[in-house]
């Protein structure tokens, strides 16, 4: 069999039904409205920052211990990324840093579940509220997990996913996806 243009294939598995569903059940498992499957990991967070239309030269605060796609997806925006430590004990973002590195340009958080472990989110929660930031959730490392019977990806305005093969939920290949509910 001679094929004149290989993309007649390719096209419906990148794009078809098979995506779609994969898009409707990861919604679901994760607790949001909306997911949309991307290339990556690092694509989910860039696409994903982008669709927040935060201004130019914005700040967003993020933790110092992650993988360079967080601050990636950042600068790819023409933001910049503001790091905060971590807490020596959980190598979360430490919640009580935050707050020192706000600025008037500051417009998000940028939160890292890694290892399948989250921040102390009420507290996290407390700070999005009271400066109006908008909530990224980087949950690469967390499909599937919760905090305080939460899921993970459901905290924030948008959260991002790889499925990259070493994560603990990875593809052949490698895949991302967005989840949101707006």
């Amino acid at each position: 069999m001679q094929v004149s243009n290989p993309c007649t294939f390719i096209i419906p598995f990148l794009n078809g039904n098979d995506k779609e569903l994969f898009e409707t059940e990861f919604a679901t498992f994760i607790g949001n409205k909306f997911c949309i499957g991307v290339a990556n990991g690092t694509d989910a967070l860039e696409i994903g920052i982008k669709s927040l239309e935060i201004p130019e030269g914005s700040e967003i605060i993020t933790q110092a211990n992650s993988f360079i796609s967080t601050a990636l997806g950042i600068k790819y925006n023409e933001l910049k990324p503001v790091f905060v430590d971590v807490d020596k004990d959980t190598l979360m973002i430490d919640y009580s840093k935050i707050e020192e590195k706000i600025t008037v340009k500051t417009k998000a958080l940028c939160i890292v579940h890694l290892y399948g472990c989250s921040p102390n989110m009420e507290e996290i929660m407390k700070i999005v509220k009271k400066y109006n930031l908008i909530l990224i959730e980087d949950c690469a490392q967390s499909h599937g997990s919760f905090y305080n019977g939460k899921r993970t990806g459901t905290f924030g305005d948008i959260s991002c996913f790889s499925f990259y093969p070493g994560k603990n939920l990875g593809c052949f290949g490698d895949g991302g996806a967005i989840c949101t509910n707006n």
